[in-house]
């Protein structure tokens, strides 16, 4: 274990010494509207955090940095989350409403409309320098949160490909130490004094979001700190925080600035069966930690429930800010300043089931230490006395279960009325989707008005281990097994619409495209007609090398306006190029990338039919614009190197060897990099080169290259 820096030590130590004693609720009494008006705002919103791993609120060494911000400002122990997502629950955060509100019901399908205000939208307007951070591809700036930012930096890399399980994802010692340059970078002035005038301009006040992504599965911090593998993330994400807070410290930021740190959900870890999060809502994903510290604000610990749409209304509130004309949650000031709390019920759901699956939608509220869950069968827990949701009291308390339900009809259930947006998912956003377990693809439910017991969360958790573990074994690329439990998931649940179309992606990977076909018009007998289903049967007839069937499938689907549309087109104008309608594929190509810019696959399909046009500066320019969007592309800097040999060698054999890098056993590129540098004179470069080929090159594929390169060194 390594040792604990001077900073975590000193954080450990001011919770020790405030250890002993309750604060008290009223030492934030005199706290008023706009008592923190032009400090500055850093936002740090933690990744799947366990309210009860943060020290201060249930003990313990992993969070020294959380638990000294919790000893200088105010805690809420009872904070929950609106939804066990990264994506709604930000939503929440950034807008003050909740998701029947915002539209954003799960991660990747939909995105926040245009029209809706955000805390970054709003300090901006107030004359605040504005910057992002974020961990995942989830939170990428196609889903609408980025408006309002100055700088929004979702860099967060990839695997490109249709099949990728890959990182999508970022640590947070790169996130903080991006954030912490952005913050200490020459800040942005005010409008320009006079020449003459002897005072420079005071500078604009700065907001940042940072998002660390460490605490969500798998875990693999870079470092131990503790033996237990989600633990280890969370200490990693506090210690990094750590040395975020001591920079700003260090400069002089700090002490004018109101931090505000959260979780967006929980993580289950086995509890209720459930190995991580989104499926149900018990309370260790839904209950979250909450801390507020800053300028004016003493230590306290407020007992009123909070919810995160809470956030974006305190803090303009603490700032004397106005809020959004439209907005559901409330300002904790009065909570702060120990004020007695209104009666309020605070609105959770998780859908992704319902959205994607086909299975019943689970909704709830928490209110006066009560939590009611709507399912086909209902939950009513007493958290008070029954914190670990033990025992349903439905059927003993059923008129408090009738109260809350009322309480929760006040909201709709989702519906295609939504402000929502659909975001342009191209292959490489729907793989970085997949990367991280979650998926765009939405059931067609519509019209399945009533739910019953069968289709209940709790009943379908063998089903839901079962796929869950075959996303896992596709991520290893272990095919065989991962289409096994497939194939089981829709034998057992025919209407599970992500699973056919995971099983057709499993299945296309592992060298089956026809037994994808199969499957995907198996899903169409059974009135599974989703437009991503019919992108993949057009994906899967491609693979299996039946153009005249792919292009006949695709066409109708390859609507940007439709789910899974760019994806689809993106597959058009392959099959278009390899049928010899350049013209056509062009413009598939450039309608993809009109609406998705970064789209690396885009990029490289586009370069690969300029080369087969000999529009050699042309495709170098996609090749360049695919391998900006995605460095860990190797086709892409492959075809880079192609499109540039006949011009200038150096260049051309540099994108080759970055290739090799990523793919070190692709042969044809190690005999390419040696004949190229060999046949310019650079014989002394081109020497390791050829050695390696000759010794590693399978001598039944590359007998007559392995025999020129033999000649060449004998000579």
């Amino acid at each position: 274990m390594r040792g604990r820096s001077a900073v975590a030590i000193l954080a450990a130590m001011a919770v020790q010494m405030s250890c002993g004693r309750a604060p008290s609720t009223r030492a934030n009494a005199e706290l008023r509207t706009g008592a923190l008006r032009g400090a500055n705002v850093l936002l740090v919103t933690i990744d799947t955090l366990r309210a009860d791993r943060v020290g201060a609120s249930a003990g313990g060494p992993l969070t020294p940095t959380l638990d000294a911000l919790a000893a200088r400002g105010v805690r809420f122990t009872q904070a929950h989350a609106h939804a066990p997502l990264t994506l709604p629950a930000h939503t929440s955060i950034m807008t003050g409403l909740i998701p029947p509100t915002h539209g954003v019901h799960n991660n990747g399908s939909t995105a926040l409309a245009s029209s809706v205000p955000t805390l970054a939208t709003i300090l901006h307007d107030a004359g605040y320098r504005t910057g992002a951070f974020v961990g995942a591809f989830v939170l990428d700036a196609r889903f609408g949160l980025s408006r309002g930012f100055d700088t929004y930096d979702d860099r967060v890399g990839g695997d490109t490909g249709p099949i990728t399980f890959g990182f999508a994802e970022r640590s947070a010692d790169r996130v903080t130490q991006l954030a912490g340059d952005w913050i200490l970078s020459a800040r942005q002035t005010g409008p320009q004094a006079p020449a003459a005038s002897p005072q420079p301009p005071a500078p604009s006040p700065w907001f940042a979001w940072v998002h660390l992504f460490d605490p969500h599965a798998p875990y693999r911090a870079p470092e131990q700190r503790v033996a237990n593998p989600y633990d280890n993330e969370v200490a990693f994400a506090d210690a990094q925080l750590g040395g975020l807070l001591e920079r700003l410290r260090a400069a002089g930021q700090l002490d004018s600035t109101l931090v505000v740190v959260l979780a967006d959900h929980g993580e289950s870890l086995g509890e209720h069966g459930e190995a991580t999060h989104g499926l149900f809502a018990y309370e260790a994903t839904l209950h979250i930690p909450l801390i507020i510290a800053g300028p004016a604000l003493h230590q306290a610990v407020v007992e009123t429930p909070a919810g995160q749409a809470d956030v974006l209304p305190t803090i303009t509130d603490l700032l004397g800010l106005p809020a959004p004309a439209r907005i559901e949650g409330q300002s904790l000031a009065t909570a702060i300043r120990g004020e007695p709390p209104a009666e309020r019920a605070i609105y959770f759901e998780a859908l992704d089931a319902y959205l994607t699956r086909n299975w019943a939608p689970l909704t709830g509220v928490v209110a006066g230490g009560w939590k009611f869950i709507d399912l086909p069968d209902p939950e009513l827990y007493d958290l008070a006395r029954d914190p670990g949701e033990t025992h349903n009291a439905i059927r003993t308390d059923a008129a408090r279960a009738a109260t809350l339900g009322q309480k929760l009809s006040a909201w709709p259930m989702p519906s295609a009325g939504t402000a929502a947006t659909r975001p342009p998912l191209d292959p490489d956003a729907a793989a970085r989707l997949r990367s991280l377990g979650y998926t765009a693809t939405q059931a067609a439910n519509d019209g399945k008005k009533r739910f019953g017991p069968a289709d209940d969360p709790k009943r379908l958790l063998d089903v839901d281990r079962r796929y869950e573990q075959a996303l896992t074994l596709t991520g290893e690329r272990r095919y065989a097994e991962a289409a096994a439990l497939l194939r089981g998931v829709v034998a057992d649940r025919p209407d599970f619409t992500v699973a056919y179309s995971s099983l057709a992606s499993v299945l296309i990977a592992g060298g089956q495209p026809r037994e994808a076909v199969a499957v995907l018009q198996q899903a169409a007998s059974r009135g599974i007609g989703a437009t991503e289903i019919q992108g993949r049967l057009g994906a899967a007839y491609l693979a299996a090398g039946d153009l005249k069937r792919a292009q006949a499938a695709l066409e109708p689907v390859s609507d940007p306006a439709l789910a899974g549309g760019l994806e689809a087109l993106n597959s058009l104008g392959v099959v278009l190029t390899q049928t010899g309608q350049h013209e056509r594929a062009r413009r598939a190509f450039a309608s993809v990338l009109e609406r998705s810019p970064h789209a690396a696959t885009t990029w490289n399909n586009l370069g690969l039919l300029e080369m087969a046009d000999r529009h050699v500066d042309q495709a170098a320019r996609a090749f360049e614009q695919a391998v900006a969007a995605d460095p860990r592309f190797a086709q892409a800097w492959e075809g880079l190197g192609a499109s540039r040999v006949a011009t200038d060698a150096n260049a051309a054999v540099e994108a080759w060897r970055r290739a090799l890098e990523l793919e070190p056993r692709n042969y044809d590129l190690l005999f390419n990099i040696a004949a190229v540098l060999h046949d310019h004179g650079q014989t002394s470069d081109a020497r390791p080169y050829i050695e390696r080929f000759v010794r590693e090159a399978p001598a039944d594929r590359y007998r007559r290259e392995i025999a020129t390169f033999r000649a060449w060194l004998a000579k």
